[in-house]
């Protein structure tokens, strides 16, 4: 079974379906609230942003392999 939920354009993965935009809104919806999340308990900017960073990274990493193994360029 081919899914084809992503395009590639570069070196990102762009929405090509339904399924690949409801993928790409929940990344940003998990983003925006680790982002409030962190915020909310820290005591600096520089403290939000060195904690952010690393789940953002994770976050984009999972995103990355969902466009890897959806997209219609990946070979078989």
């Amino acid at each position: 079974m081919k899914l084809n939920w992503f395009k590639k354009a570069g070196i990102l993965y762009l929405p090509n379906s339904a399924m690949g935009w409801l993928i790409t809104f929940a990344c940003l919806v998990c983003a925006i609230y680790n982002f409030i999340a962190i915020d909310r308990l820290s005591h600096s900017v520089s403290d939000t942003l060195i904690n952010f960073v690393f789940r953002l990274l994770i976050i984009f990493a999972v995103y990355t392999l969902f466009g890897y193994l959806t997209s219609s360029d990946t070979k078989e």
